[in-house]
């Protein structure tokens, strides 16, 4: 259920984040992102998101081995091989996109790095993401 659930909210959170880096960093406002906790919860919500499809995943591989079938199906693909690797590499953009930003000085480049690495991660989020069965739920 957390996992049904928790994207609406990481979706939120980041769109909020990419909001307030994108005023940062060209809109010319002063504000300092390192004091902003919007990106925190942001990976945060992101890894706890990653933890929760990581025990769904292991559920599914040890109940269905038969791989072979699932990469045939298109949805089947979709859903156990598709979505966690984008999904993936979303979490990894996230997550460098802070660290990265963390360590620059200067808050307007700091704001565009934050700002490049959660749009693609949004945008990776947004392609892979289920939304006939999270609204159908």
């Amino acid at each position: 259920m957390i996992h049904h659930f928790l994207p609406f909210l990481l979706i939120f959170t980041l769109v909020m984040a990419i909001t307030k880096s994108y005023f940062v960093a060209f809109a010319a406002k002063d504000i300092c992102l390192k004091k902003c906790k919007i990106q925190s919860i942001t990976m945060i919500l992101a890894h706890l998101q990653l933890v929760f499809g990581i025990i769904l995943f292991t559920q599914f591989a040890f109940s269905n081995p038969n791989w072979a079938a699932i990469m045939k199906d298109a949805a089947s693909r979709y859903t156990y091989v598709e979505h966690p690797f984008l999904m993936l590499v979303a979490i990894i953009l996230i997550s460098v996109g802070k660290v990265k930003a963390k360590k620059i000085e200067d808050n307007a480049k700091s704001a565009k790095t934050t700002f490049i690495y959660f749009v693609i991660a949004l945008v990776f989020i947004l392609a892979r993401t289920p939304f006939n069965k999270l609204l159908a739920f």
